[in-house]
């Protein structure tokens, strides 16, 4: 089926996010939080292969109801709401917080993946 073949790897994907953000310590070493750590790295990869995942399945799975320019901005949309939730719940994760730089570089990594997909199926199509 069409749409368990796009969307499972994306909810796969935010169950990972979650479940990792759930740990006391995260499995990857975690530097000083500062702005310009690779702890930022982590984030911006991290968010930007959630929001190519969901804009793939946007694109291959489009929501009747939704649009076709609207995708882009609704697989970002999702994906940076989905870093504000995982910061929001690293603060009632022992030993985690949340900072407001961890969601801008969340915000950053979404923006581009989505902005890659578009221009990969913009090219694709011509």
């Amino acid at each position: 089926m069409k749409i368990l073949k796009y969307w499972t790897p994306p909810v796969f994907y935010m169950v990972l996010i979650f479940a990792v953000s759930a740990m006391e310590q995260p499995p990857l070493p975690m530097p000083k939080f500062e702005w310009l750590t690779i702890d930022k790295l982590y984030h911006f990869v991290e968010f930007g292969i959630l929001s190519v995942l969901l804009a793939i399945a946007f694109v291959n799975v489009p929501p009747k109801w939704l649009p076709t320019g609207w995708i882009w901005v609704t697989a970002a949309l999702i994906s940076i709401l989905y870093g504000a939730s995982d910061e929001l719940h690293q603060m009632f994760v022992p030993g985690r917080f949340a900072t407001l730089a961890d969601w801008v570089f969340d915000v950053f990594g979404a923006v581009a993946g989505v902005v890659g997909v578009y221009f990969y199926y913009r090219k694709k199509q011509s």
